[in-house]
């Protein structure tokens, strides 16, 4: 299935769940289709976790949705499908959207989330700190480190 279609299937059933105020399994099953089990379980997981934040800038209006993640926090911006996460990075081209992307669909629909107001003077500095490239451990092969005599 291409990204739009998947796009427009997760509207459809946000849409149904913010009409019928709950997720049911019709609506999990759909989900699931579209998306796979494991990334369908990881959203709904965020979303009883409470791991969704909105994050309302004032006086601007400015709106900036957060989800914690297992290594960091993700910005999610719904408008357009995008998350900071390496899964969407890598996937992107593949029609892929991330769990994070699925969690903060489903949060607003059911106005399931952390809300935050926050002065703009503090935009800039939450901004540049979610948008923080992951951080990996080094690889293998640079953390070997060679000895006088030639051996690792």
């Amino acid at each position: 299935m291409e990204k739009a279609s998947k796009a427009n299937m997760l509207i459809g059933v946000c849409q149904a769940i913010r009409a019928e105020g709950a997720i049911s399994d019709t609506h999990i099953g759909l989900l699931e289709t579209s998306f796979g089990a494991e990334r369908v379980q990881k959203a709904l997981d965020a979303l009883n976790e409470s791991r969704i934040k909105k994050y309302v800038f004032q006086p601007s209006g400015r709106i900036v949705w957060i989800v914690v993640g297992k290594e960091r926090d993700y910005l999610v911006m719904p408008a357009i499908d995008y998350c900071s996460c390496d899964d969407f990075y890598y996937q992107f081209d593949h029609g892929h959207i991330c769990y994070h992307i699925i969690a903060q669909k489903l949060a607003e629909s059911l106005g399931r989330f952390d809300l935050f107001e926050d002065d703009d003077k503090f935009f800039d500095v939450l901004i540049r700190e979610w948008k923080q490239p992951e951080e990996h451990p080094p690889s293998k092969e640079k953390t070997l480190t060679e000895h006088e005599d030639g051996t690792v």
